[in-house]
């Protein structure tokens, strides 16, 4: 080391010794601790690589082409992945946990997306019966369609609304389903129920109804 070099860095240690004992005296300033210090965005890329690989292969797949679609997620847990307010969407959240469901074929549900809607009271019950995994949250105004691939979400999603507004019946609904998604399966992207939603979202859509008398 040469001696400028020398005396600068005895001057730096000088500093920050008279900057730690003014701190002490005055009870205002403390040396920060290891565990108070920001983590690095390599650490937590790190810790996110670490947490999605105990994910089963078909949710990392998923996770990959969301993460392609709509960037790095704004939660991720052990248990789940979210974005908010993208694509169009309130919510999309992976969940690690997969349910089983075999309509219009077997696979696996885990793979939930949520758009601001409104559902009339008489018209839940054929929402129910058109698909099981897909439901609304009245309070929130919200409806939620969940399987594992984006496309056929939003083709859940459309349908629901096509039932919710009574331009279709259930049975009708079903088999445009099923169709579409063998369509989809065999590589006809054509139809724009499952490139898009086909209705306006109802940003006030919440219902937080009324105090009891």
């Amino acid at each position: 080391m040469s001696i400028s070099n020398f005396t600068l860095g005895r001057a730096a240690a000088a500093v920050t010794t008279a900057v730690v004992l003014a701190g002490c005296a005055s009870g205002s300033a403390q040396t920060p601790s290891m565990d108070r210090m920001p983590m690095s965005t390599s650490s937590m890329m790190n810790d996110r690589s670490a947490m999605l690989a105990r994910y089963p292969e078909k949710q990392r797949q998923t996770a990959s082409e969301m993460m392609a679609k709509y960037g790095q997620p704004d939660v991720m847990s052990d248990h789940m992945i979210a974005w908010f307010n993208k694509g169009g969407f309130v919510k999309t959240v992976i969940a690690r946990e997969s349910v089983p469901h075999n309509f219009p074929m077997a696979h696996v549900d885990y793979l939930t997306q949520t758009v601001k809607h409104r559902v009339p009271a008489g018209r839940v019950d054929q929402l129910n019966e058109y698909d099981g995994s897909v439901y609304f949250h009245r309070t929130r105004g919200e409806l939620s369609a969940e399987c594992d691939v984006e496309a056929m979400n939003l083709l859940a999603l459309n349908l629901a609304h096509d039932v919710a507004m009574n331009r279709r019946t259930v049975a009708d609904a079903r088999a445009f389903y099923a169709r579409t998604a063998m369509a989809f399966k065999n590589g006809d992207r054509s139809s724009p129920y499952v490139t898009g939603l086909t209705f306006q979202q109802e940003p006030n859509a919440a219902d937080p109804d009324r105090p009891a008398m």
